[in-house]
């Protein structure tokens, strides 16, 4: 079984409002055999919930997520070699999705050729080197990403194909800067780098874990009406009135599944009636013994919601701790913007006794 947490890690995806950081302190409250894990998201929390030894049942209704639970979570032995990734720069034939797609506005032309290629040789494999070679290539496409973020990049990408890469240079930031270097060099070193990340998050527990795609409500429904056995239920849903991940991911969602317009419907905890959806939430999950929540709040753009305002909610259904976390909120930190201090923004969990 594998020991080294930061490896481990860094074989998940670093998506917005991921636990990385935070997976295990989160962890630490995880009691019993079993964990559900209802919003897997970038699957840090889950493989950390793997690494202690629990069976994985966990659930997303988002494409991008459920291959990470698939390479990381289900899989328990199959790696990737050094082979896998040189079969992807096999020439394949490809409709060139996302070359006419997403030329210039977020690729590179050469960029979006090599990423039509390597997905097209990656769905030709069977499961599980599959979904560890999508995984792979989902790696890639947030490495070459400022922020992971797909908002940005068009004047860079203008800036390349004019052949003014050294003015870009000159005018980048640091790390700006290095994205662009990532975007123009050959994938292989990255690729393989990212590889041995992946590989890291691969190891048995002994347990059959397993990985859903569906919405939260109607994955817990199927929980109960299977009567299966959870001893410990997580939850990290979106946090309300922030950035919908629908929205920040909608590029690779729909390079994933290769069509444009990809809908998921993960409003439920971004709108206005987002503590009526919890009840909802923590009622359905009622047949599980220990629960462990999540959540933030930011008091000048309200994302979020406080944390009184939640335990009021899970004491509804049974007892419970509120614990404040110490945490940075890195990127965008609205607060530090309005001469606010970093403390007010805050990371909480709500533990059930």
């Amino acid at each position: 079984m594998a020991s080294n947490n930061l490896k481990i890690d860094n074989a998940t995806l670093p998506f917005l409002g991921g636990k990385r950081k935070m997976s295990e302190r989160i962890s630490s409250h995880f009691q019993g055999e079993t964990l559900c894990d209802v919003f897997f998201g970038g699957g840090s929390v889950s493989l950390k919930g793997k690494q202690k030894g629990m069976r994985i049942i966990a659930n997303d209704i988002a494409y991008r997520s459920k291959i990470i639970g698939d390479a990381l979570i289900s899989n328990s032995t199959v790696k990737l070699t050094d082979e896998d990734v040189y079969s992807l720069f096999i020439l394949s034939e490809n409709d060139g999705f996302i070359e006419k797609n997403y030329v210039p506005k977020i690729f590179i032309p050469k960029v979006a050729k090599d990423l039509d290629n390597f997905l097209a040789n990656a769905r030709k494999r069977e499961s599980p080197k599959k979904e560890l070679l999508l995984l792979l290539v989902e790696k890639y496409i947030l490495s070459l990403r400022q922020y992971g973020a797909f908002q940005v990049g068009k004047f860079d990408n203008e800036m390349i194909l004019e052949k003014r890469e050294i003015e870009l240079l000159e005018l980048a930031s640091e790390s700006r800067g290095k994205k662009i270097k990532y975007n123009l060099s050959h994938p292989l070193p990255s690729l393989l780098r990212l590889k041995e990340q992946i590989n890291t998050g691969i190891f048995n527990n002994g347990k059959k874990n397993e990985m859903y795609q569906m919405d939260c409500f109607d994955f817990l429904k199927l929980m109960k009406e299977k009567g299966e056995r959870m001893d410990t239920i997580y939850f990290d849903s979106p946090y309300y009135n922030s950035t919908m991940y629908s929205s920040h991911y909608k590029v690779l969602d729909e390079i994933l599944e290769e069509k444009t317009g990809v809908k998921i419907d993960d409003k439920a905890f971004n709108t206005k009636d987002v503590l009526e959806n919890f009840e909802k939430l923590f009622a359905l999950s009622e047949f599980i013994p220990k629960w462990v929540i999540s959540m933030g709040y930011n008091p000048v753009s309200e994302t979020g919601v406080r944390g009184e305002e939640l335990l009021a909610i899970v004491k509804k259904f049974r007892d419970a701790d509120l614990y404040f976390l110490e945490h940075t909120w890195a990127l965008n930190n609205i607060a530090s913007k309005s001469g606010k201090k970093q403390e007010d923004c805050v990371e909480y969990l709500i533990v059930t006794k």
